[in-house]
């Protein structure tokens, strides 16, 4: 009777169902570097997994394999405790090394003059002159043959010469020496610090080998995902595009009013006719009368009769 009357029943509204075009798909995705997939895990969530190629796998191995020996060689290097230059001895020792050596060479030569002058005060006969010392200017020493004690004294002199000249030889030799071991200390520091940057230079690249690898992989991984986005945002965008074009079309209507409904626009309508105003006559009698069945009267309006009959 309610559907005769008063339409079609009702029914509760029910959410949406997600659109499952848009929801994440499994997939899979290979290129040069490797394969990765995508897979649902439980209601909501997904896993992701990645097989790259296996010589990308050994490369990464090995290079992470050396970071060790490396990190360990250059941190050893790093924590040596710095040699401290010694410079070299102080030229005594050389000074003395060259005395003797040139005044040894002189001997023969100061031999070969006292001989010369022994035979000269021999053949002259002043062998025997002797002076004082202070007259001949060697002090207070006695009595001297002034021709030896001439002889003596210029030989004296020349290997005073000779020990001043050794002095300042060792002294440029040792300028020489120190200048020698300074440079080799210096070149000999550069290789063992060059030797500790080798050492962090090849942890830096097998590591960075490494990382290259995993930059790779995941970079795999990120396409696969990027992939798939962008196809669940294609199915969004044309389930919305479909639901706009359809909005944009013919409204849906209800289901109807029902017989009832149909009658009372019906009545509606013919009460706009002659024939509808001499039965509204008939039904609504003039001013005075008593009131029908309905409650209504001859002043009564047709909004009062359909209140009464809906």
């Amino acid at each position: 009777m309610g559907k005769i009357l008063g339409g079609g029943g009702g029914s509760k509204a029910k959410p949406a169902q997600p659109y499952a075009g848009a929801q994440f798909q499994p997939y899979s995705y290979t290129n040069q570097v490797g394969s990765t997939t995508g897979t649902k895990e439980g209601a909501y969530g997904f896993n992701v997994a990645s097989q790259i190629d296996p010589s990308l796998t050994s490369l990464g191995q090995t290079a992470l394999g050396y970071t060790q020996p490396y990190l360990e060689s250059y941190l050893g290097q790093t924590t040596r405790q710095l040699p401290m230059f010694g410079g070299v001895d102080s030229g005594e020792q050389r000074a003395a090394d060259i005395f003797g050596q040139q005044s040894a060479l002189l001997q023969p030569k100061f031999a070969q003059q006292r001989q010369q002058l022994s035979n000269d005060l021999f053949g002259s006969g002043r062998l025997g002159l002797m002076l004082s010392g202070q007259t001949a200017g060697a002090g207070d020493v006695g009595m001297v043959n002034p021709d030896a004690y001439g002889l003596g004294l210029a030989q004296s002199r020349a290997l005073a010469e000779l020990g001043s000249q050794a002095r300042t030889q060792a002294q440029q030799e040792q300028q020489q020496m120190f200048t020698q071991a300074l440079q080799g200390f210096a070149v000999n520091e550069q290789q063992a610090q060059q030797q500790a940057a080798n050492y962090l230079g090849g942890f830096q690249g097998a590591l960075g080998a490494f990382g290259t690898v995993a930059e790779l992989e995941q970079a795999l991984v990120n396409q696969g995902l990027n992939i798939e986005q962008a196809r669940s945002a294609a199915q969004a965008s044309s389930a919305n595009s479909g639901a706009a074009l359809a909005n944009a079309g013919t409204k849906a209507t209800s289901g109807g009013g029902g017989l009832f409904s149909s009658l009372l626009g019906s009545a509606a309508s013919a009460f706009g006719s002659p024939l509808g105003t001499a039965a509204a006559s008939y039904l609504f009698p003039g001013t005075g009368q008593a009131a029908n069945s309905l409650g209504l009267t001859g002043q009564s309006s047709y909004a009062d009769w359909l209140a009464k009959v809906t």
